[in-house]
């Protein structure tokens, strides 16, 4: 989960709705209440589910976050004015330096980040694993290389902007604007020639196969992100991110919560009077708790290490809530010896 991004954090689209938006805090908040999540990084996740749902429910905050990277323009440090104003209006859709001396190339825009969601089992979510996955995406032309130009021809320098990718527009005194060039959309270069095969674009569609190693541990609505896995920016622009989410198939027994594993099991009356060993079922095979004389039907029992185990060497544990099972039929013998039992602790 990309710790920055408010989206990813709560594990919904940047189109999401603000019903998505709720459903998925929800969601989270409870997985992650102190209550019914005791491992330690549950609060600090706690916090930045928080933070997240606080910019994204707010329409104002949302709209800034979206367009700026950033709900609250107080908290900006600064300290190199000129790189803050260039990072925050670039995605404003067009407007770049803002004047502060620092013109240049804005050369070709990166690929889009592409989203895609894999299935998995309790087990394969506990235990790790790994997954084939197919996916299509933009790469270069391979016919131009990625040039958008005709085999034998190159891109031209743009005359609108020189090559410089902006056009600046003077605003009076000291201020300038320095804007996406209208003609070549901030790429610096005219194709005079254009590809016969990709038709200027420099990309072409690919089928991509992979194999995704899956750590153990991941949780439902956690996902992971593969630099450059993406599309392919236009004539030559880095690739996009691939974001790859996790949907887990919940397990008929068990409950996760973090590293840890809960579930609920029946012991006999006898057992809970007198004590005695139980045999339970966890994630690793079958284990035996030890029930103490006089045991109370909803006790939890702890069983050290039965939880997950993730690949730098942190573990949880499996909790054990036990119910004292009460017989709903009784023969006319067993009706007696309860009686005389009851006689006994009159």
């Amino acid at each position: 989960m990309a710790e920055d991004d408010y989206y990813d954090i709560l594990g919904v689209g940047r189109s999401a709705t603000q019903d998505e938006i709720k459903k998925a805090y929800r969601r989270l908040a409870k997985e992650y209440h102190p209550d019914r999540n005791p491992a330690k990084s549950a609060e600090e996740k706690l916090k930045r589910i928080n933070e997240a749902y606080d910019v994204l429910s707010d329409s104002e905050k949302r709209s800034n976050y979206d367009r700026y990277g950033t709900a609250d323009f107080q908290g900006i440090n600064m300290d190199g004015f000129g790189d803050i104003f260039s990072s925050i209006f670039r995605g404003f859709g067009g407007f770049g330096d803002m004047g502060f001396g620092r013109r240049g190339r804005a050369g070709p825009p990166p690929g889009e980040t592409l989203r895609m969601t894999i299935k998995l089992s309790f087990e394969e979510a506990f235990f790790g694993t790994e997954k084939e996955i197919a996916f299509r995406r933009k790469v270069n032309c391979e016919t131009c290389g990625g040039s958008g130009a005709k085999p034998g021809s190159s891109p031209t320098q743009c005359r609108t902007c020189g090559g410089q990718g902006q056009v600046v527009r003077s605003m009076g005194g000291f201020m300038s604007v320095a804007q996406t060039c209208p003609t070549c959309r901030g790429l610096g270069e005219s194709i005079e020639s254009p590809c016969s095969k990709c038709r200027g674009k420099g990309l072409q569609d690919e089928r991509k196969e992979t194999t995704v190693p899956i750590p153990p541990g991941v949780e439902d609505g956690q996902g992971i992100r593969i630099q450059g896995g993406g599309n392919f920016g236009a004539r030559g622009g880095p690739p996009g991110d691939l974001i790859i989410m996790f949907s887990v198939k919940p397990h008929d027994s068990f409950v996760r919560r973090g590293l840890h594993v809960y579930m609920e099991t029946d012991i006999s009356f006898t057992i809970a009077v007198m004590g005695g060993e139980v045999e339970v079922p966890t994630m690793w095979g079958n284990s035996k708790i030890k029930v103490k004389k006089g045991t109370d039907g909803g006790t939890l029992f702890r069983m050290k290490g039965k939880g997950v185990h993730t690949e730098d060497g942190r573990s949880g544990d499996q909790l054990v809530r036990v119910n004292i099972h009460i017989p709903r039929k009784l023969t006319k013998e067993q009706k007696e010896l309860l009686k005389q039992f009851d006689e006994v602790f009159d």
